[in-house]
């Protein structure tokens, strides 16, 4: 039988107002304290939901507010204005962390309770009560008398109210008027049969019809499953499951938005990740609220967007949330639905063709390019098409310094003197011992011996340079040709570090220059105004003398110490969309009819048409016709639900499979719903010189920038 005593405290933690300050935490009891419940007599109000922040219209069409004051920033995570996530519904949630102090409150009472805890429902308990006693020792003296007739497992609770009374009161079902009085203790009467949350851990156990805020001691954060999370944790009931909501400073909250939306290292440009957070914040102040009923103002899944926590923090998106802190996007001085993509395929769509009710005049479709092309100017005349072997040769060449049509002997002499070395060559060279004399010039022999199993020198030059990715073209039947030599020579001098090459994507920056963001790099690098200039396309190159490129476009660059030797850009037959670096940019999806009549529900599907389109192409009306006649027709962004397609941006085709099972292939482009920001052209966008707040705008036409106050 488990006995509890209550005491009426009033005292209610600060999460909520956030200006109170957990106390610090007592010493662990040794043994279990006595269970504390906050009795309710009558149903519990609705919380209050989080207010809404309403900022005062600032009339800034064009500018954009200056960086927060440091005064500015939240000082810890419990700051208004605040936000409540919801983390978790379950039937019941556990919090780790043995031994870990929790300050625990709710409406009525508060108190200490030592990790792990287990948040659970403890039911829909009715109490009857027996007596009231002025006095302690009249209470427990029914309890004793209880606890004998009616044994263990019956609750027993002791509240102490207000008015001084001690109340005792027994948990039990609809009949417990006439269980009791079937025991020898007529007179009760019920006084509570809410849903009750309870929270167990080392110390006791506390339970509500409320919800309760738990905030831990400390300044660790707290962990949950593999994530973890600032601020306090909230726990309701709601539909007979427990709700842990995560209520922390808006700010605080973008932190674990930001990288999660736009992963800081697939998207390493300041300028975008500062536009995501304007957009983040933006769209969770328009929807603070939304789930008032059910206690929380968001969700932490793509359904609302991606909250990821402390554990996901990063220090490049926490800039952009900081060097933004407080920004939001308005419309006649109301926050924005700041709806956003992955990939937009080239052109965003207006809101209204795709989402029903959530038109608004700065959801427009729009160009997702580049809007100027970048001037590279090279330093040699235009030549001709030539094989990757032929540009590769002519790498070394200039990179040993040698004229053209050079033997096999002034090749090892000229990467002789350029490692310092002396050497004797005979006057004529066979192939095989040409490939031995240069591993041994090169310092590579070592290497060629140890790793790998060629019996001659020129089998191990040839396994090297594949292994090490320096690819190196079979050598010649017969004769002596220079240009394999000098493509071998260039395969070696990759391998030892002579000639360095690496990839990077172009760069506008604002004074008109150009400039490469080399992969895996923390800032891109200025370009010479001048440069040895290469086209590619496919496995052929050419030197050019002049290009107009749009930013986004690859690079590769070779590098010879300090001089640039060749600055190769790759051709492309499309337009110069902002987010074609995208892995989105195009998709391929197969299904037969039979699998999509099952799906759709129609078992005699004959045909799929597209019967209308956007001013993007986007599909916006789909039809079904089976072979009887008869037809199912879906609109706007349902029709990506109903083929289970990654966008609405696609066009269909009829095939015949295996077996001539009868197939439909989806060609698209895209990811996600098309409207508004672009995270993939934010991304182009800002590699290209665009400021935030030129993206934001780009994105969401006609957008003023304002600070919540």
């Amino acid at each position: 039988m488990k006995i509890i005593r209550l005491s009426g405290i009033a005292l209610v933690l600060g999460l909520t107002a956030a200006c109170s300050s957990v106390p610090s935490a007592p010493r662990q009891p040794s043994t279990p304290v006595v269970h504390r419940v906050t009795p309710t007599p009558a149903p519990a109000p609705a919380p209050a939901p989080t207010p809404a922040l309403t900022p005062e219209p600032i009339p800034l069409p064009i500018a954009t507010p200056p960086p927060p004051d440091a005064g500015a920033l939240p000082e810890t995570d419990f700051d208004p204005p605040l936000i409540r996530v919801l983390l978790r519904k379950a039937p019941e949630i556990v919090l780790p962390g043995t031994g870990r102090p929790w300050f625990l409150s709710s409406k009525d009472q508060s108190g200490w309770l030592w990790g792990p805890l287990k948040i659970s429902s403890a039911g829909a308990g009715i109490w009857w009560q027996l007596g009231a006693f002025a006095k302690e020792e009249g209470a427990d003296e029914l309890v004793k008398k209880l606890k004998a007739a009616l044994g263990e497992d019956v609750r027993i609770e002791v509240h102490v109210g207000d008015d001084g009374l001690d109340r005792v009161r027994v948990l039990h079902g609809p009949e417990g008027k006439d269980f009791l009085a079937s025991a020898g203790f007529p007179g009760a009467f019920r006084v509570s049969s809410e849903p009750r949350l309870r929270v167990e851990g080392s110390g006791g156990a506390f339970e509500s019809t409320g919800e309760i805020l738990l905030r831990p001691a400390g300044d660790e954060r707290i962990s949950l499953g593999s994530g973890r999370y600032r601020g306090g944790m909230i726990a309701r009931i709601v539909s007979g499951k427990v709700l842990l909501i995560n209520e922390l400073n808006l700010e605080s909250y973008l932190r674990g938005v930001v990288p999660g939306e736009m992963g800081p290292s697939a998207f390493p440009a300041l300028e975008a990740l500062k536009a995501q957070a304007v957009a983040a914040r933006t769209y969770a102040v328009a929807h603070l609220g939304d789930h008032r009923d059910q206690g929380y103002d968001i969700c932490a899944t793509p359904a609302c967007q991606v909250y990821g926590g402390a554990g996901i923090e990063h220090p490049l998106t926490s800039r952009a949330v900081s060097e933004t802190s407080g920004i939001i996007a308005t419309w006649e001085g109301k926050p924005i639905d700041a709806m956003y993509t992955s990939t937009c395929g080239g052109h965003t769509e207006d809101s209204t063709y795709l989402f029903s009710g959530r038109e608004a005049p700065y959801l427009k479709g729009v160009d997702c390019a580049f809007d100027r092309a970048v001037t590279l100017r090279g330093d040699g005349e235009r030549s001709e098409w030539m094989t990757q072997a032929a540009f590769r040769a002519e790498l070394a060449r200039k990179s040993l310094g040698l004229e053209a049509g050079v033997g096999p002997r002034d090749i090892l002499h000229a990467l002789a003197v350029k490692r310092g070395l002396e050497v004797k060559l005979p006057e004529t060279l066979k192939l095989d011992d040409f490939a031995g004399r240069l591993l041994k010039i090169s310092g590579l022999e070592g290497a060629a011996q140890n790793l790998s199993r060629g019996k001659t020198p020129q089998a191990r030059l040839l396994f090297l340079a594949d292994l090490f990715k320096a690819p190196l073209s079979p050598p010649p039947v017969s004769g002596w040709e220079f240009t394999w030599a000098l493509e071998a020579a260039e395969s070696v001098m990759e391998v030892d570090g002579i000639l360095r090459k690496d990839r990077g994507e172009l760069l506008a920056d604002r004074d008109a220059g150009a400039r490469i963001f080399p992969k895996r790099a923390d800032d891109s690098e200025e370009l010479p105004g001048t440069l040895p200039l290469w086209e590619a396309w496919g496995d052929s190159r050419r030197r050019r003398r002049n290009a107009e490129i749009l930013p986004g476009a690859a690079l590769s660059r070779y590098r010879d110490g300090d001089e640039l030797v060749a600055l190769v850009f790759s051709g492309s037959g499309g337009p110069g969309e902002a987010d074609r670096r995208s892995a989105w940019r195009e998709w391929v999806r197969d299904v037969s009819i039979r699998d999509l009549a099952r799906r759709i529900g129609m078992p005699g599907l004959k045909e799929v048409r597209i019967t209308k389109r956007a001013p993007s192409r986007r599909v916006i009306g789909l039809e079904a016709v089976d072979d009887s006649g008869r037809r199912k027709s879906w609109t706007g962004f349902r029709i990506r639900r109903v083929l289970e397609l990654p966008e609405t941006l696609f066009d269909v085709l009829e095939f015949t499979g295996p077996g001539g099972e009868k197939m439909l292939r989806f060609l698209g482009r895209g990811w996600g719903h098309g409207v508004g920001l672009c995270q993939n052209g934010a991304y182009g966008l800002a590699r290209a010189g665009k400021s935030y707040d030129e993206i934001l705008r780009h994105y969401y036409s006609g957008i003023s920038l304002e600070r919540i106050p």
